[in-house]
């Protein structure tokens, strides 16, 4: 099997000076390229995107280039250029390979930046509109995404305006209102810096249309100005069915005013924007008309190439046709022109009723979630997840989002293929069970599988402390799991008055009470669990003897568990992943974790007295972190690259790939 390689990074390095200003930015960027992690199976991508700040002062970590192609923004400040060390910094990244730097001026100040990059062209970020900031940002961050990385033309066309985005305006020309917009969209255009990053046309009349049509169209964005009479018009139509014939993107701009009596069918399948069509069209709505023709640009060629890389390992059959929209009417004539018997489309699965066409024509339609055959039905697979610290998270350019998109696209992958998924967490808003939980519920909608199921184990006594939301819990998701609720060991009921009232981690004894019962509830879990696989977790802050994620790990070496470590995504799993390839990690030994762990060793002492094997000798980490007590089906350089790894398509190709070796 062919290794997997992301096929793009996208990285924002910042002084964290700037961080103010820039937060809302930035934050405005992720929650565009990134999947909502609260909407499950939304159709969206997951670009694989980096922030390199620091929280004092001191320069970032070094940034991720292992993708095929690394695009860095560096926002460059008065901060940055007083700085030696930045400049230093930013030379480094200069000379990596694989790697665009764009620089993004914050001020003035900016053009004196050492020679690295003095001479590329920035984004002048200080000269926009502060009414339309967040807009502006993404546009030019989006435009230079596109340019150097997915556009495949770049490296002919090379620079100037030939390597800017394409739009083709596809309107009515009778009619007032679709016209408008179109001629203010191009005059937006034409008329301000957004020249700098689309190329827009628009066909007069008198042209001839089939050419000149087919000519702008084959290498443009169409965006399609839905006003009353667009689907009644010959050559709009004409318009939809070339970009979708050459497998170009589009987006719909709702603009009805009154009433259409059919829409043109061919127009469907694509993403949406509205316009209030009886109130004055303003610059904020035709930002949000560019920000969304960019966004479905990326998400176009993006999800495209990852399938590709998908076909080269073998999870997708070569014999495949990938397309970067889900399969639709118009796709028949060329299934049937070419005889194509498998489509591999872009996550979310359709539901069943909408290819049933295809079926009927003896063509597969597929997403990643079910294009191999790997069945993992009656396998259940225990996921051990939870957040480092914010400070661990800026050491590797991630935010807590990561975590959170990392366990649903785990979760989604192992779900569709029929397995049962173990996890052992509360039941806050918000955390990693609420997450899973509605993965898994979406999934069972989207795959109508009625095998989908999850287990979640509750410590007592956690699930004493509110059992109001607990039984909350138990009836939304009763569908697609099960709580179980684990009673405290018999050695330390002495300790409990009533076990029907929650106990409070207040004191020593008590927190020697928390312990045992975790310790019990992870050594259950792990007895019912086939695999494990680990991410994450806290190196302080826990209510247990030890870091969670690390009882589990050991946990599941001493019980002979395949074990998959994601050692990228940090946390207790990145020093367990050191340790097992020969290097130490300084906040796993017991010195460490008592002095960053207020009360631990009073719980620790309060233990010994009480259970002769209680503590952990942190010393044995040596023995017992190998590689051949991983068990997983991966050589020891595919650990590695396991352990290593910050793209979420290549820890679950790994992790794949290791079980289609040992189940």
């Amino acid at each position: 099997m062919v290794d997997f390689y992301a096929p793009l990074s996208v990285s924002f390095v910042y002084h964290y000076a700037d961080k103010k200003d820039l937060a809302p930015v930035i934050s405005h960027c992720l929650n565009l390229f990134q999947r909502d992690p609260e909407k499950p199976f939304s159709r969206a991508m997951n670009l694989p995107l980096f922030i390199y700040t620091t929280s004092g002062k001191r320069l970032p970590p070094q940034i991720n280039s292992k993708a095929n192609k690394s695009i860095v923004f560096i926002f460059i400040s008065k901060y940055v250029v007083a700085d030696s060390d930045w400049s230093c910094y930013i030379s480094k990244i200069a000379d990596m390979n694989n790697v665009v730097v764009v620089p993004v001026a914050l001020d003035e100040t900016a053009f004196n930046i050492d020679a690295s990059i003095r001479n590329d062209n920035f984004i002048r970020a200080y000269q926009f509109n502060s009414d339309y900031k967040k807009e502006l940002f993404f546009i030019s961050i989006a435009h230079e995404i596109y340019r150097f990385t997915l556009n495949d033309k770049f490296e002919e066309l090379k620079k100037g305006n030939e390597t800017a985005l394409k739009l083709f305006l596809s309107h009515a020309k009778t009619g007032s209102t679709g016209l408008n917009l179109a001629e203010k969209l191009k005059r937006f255009i034409d008329n301000s810096t957004m020249n700098r990053f689309f190329d827009a046309t628009d066909i007069a009349p008198a042209y001839k249309f089939n050419e000149e049509i087919l000519n702008n169209i084959k290498d443009s964005t169409l965006i399609a100005i839905h006003s009353d009479p667009y689907s009644s018009r010959y050559w709009c139509q004409k318009e939809i069915m070339f970009a979708k014939e050459n497998e170009r993107p589009i987006i719909a701009v709702d603009l009805l005013e009154e009433f259409e009596d059919r829409r043109f069918p061919y127009a469907s399948n694509i993403p949406g924007v509205h316009i209030c069509a009886d109130k004055d069209i303003g610059d904020f709505d035709l930002y949000r008309i560019l920000s969304a023709a960019l966004l479905e640009t990326i998400h176009f060629f993006y999800a495209k190439k990852v399938l590709c890389e998908y076909q080269k390992t073998g999870l997708i059959s070569k014999d495949a046709t990938i397309v970067a929209r889900p399969p639709e009417l118009s796709d028949i004539k060329k299934v049937l022109k070419e005889k194509i018997k498998e489509i591999v489309y872009p996550e979310p699965p359709v539901y069943e009723e909408e290819s049933f066409l295809f079926k009927e024509l003896d063509v597969e339609v597929k997403t990643l979630l079910s294009s191999d055959e790997l069945c993992l039905k009656n396998k259940n697979i225990g996921i051990s997840i939870s957040d480092p610290t914010e400070e661990e998270l800026l050491n590797i350019g991630q935010t807590a989002s990561h975590l959170h998109l990392l366990s649903q696209d785990v979760a989604r992958h192992l779900l569709a293929r029929k397995s049962t998924l173990i996890y052992g967490g509360d039941l806050r808003a918000g955390g990693f069970t609420e997450f899973l939980f509605n993965e898994a519920s979406v999934i069972k909608s989207r795959l109508q599988n009625d095998s989908v199921h999850l287990k979640n184990y509750i410590a007592w006594p956690i699930y004493k402390s509110d059992t109001e939301t607990v039984i909350d819990w138990k009836a939304k998701y009763k569908h697609v799991a099960s709580m179980l609720e684990i009673n405290p060991p018999e050695d330390i009921e002495d300790l409990i008055s009533n076990k029907e009232v929650f106990l409070p981690p207040e004191n020593s004894q008590n927190c020697f009470v928390w312990s045992r019962c975790l310790t019990d509830m992870r050594e259950k879990m792990i007895a019912k669990c086939d695999v494990r696989i680990c991410a994450g977790g806290k190196h302080s802050g826990y209510k247990g003897k030890m870091p969670g994620v690390l009882e589990e790990v050991l946990i599941a070496i001493n019980n002979k568990k395949p074990l998959f470590l994601l050692g990228g995504f940090g946390g207790v799993t990145s020093s367990v992943c050191k340790i097992i390839e020969g290097a130490q990690s300084h906040m796993l030994n017991e010195e460490w974790q008592i002095q960053n762990n207020p009360g631990l060793k009073d719980m620790l002492d309060f233990g010994k007295n009480r259970k002769n094997d209680f503590c952990f000798d942190y010393n044995s980490l040596l023995d017992k972190l190998k590689f051949e007590n991983l068990n997983n089906g991966l050589t020891n350089e595919d650990n590695k690259r396991l352990f290593a790894t910050q793209f979420i398509d290549e820890a679950i190709f790994l992790i794949l790939k290791g079980l289609k070796t040992i189940i």
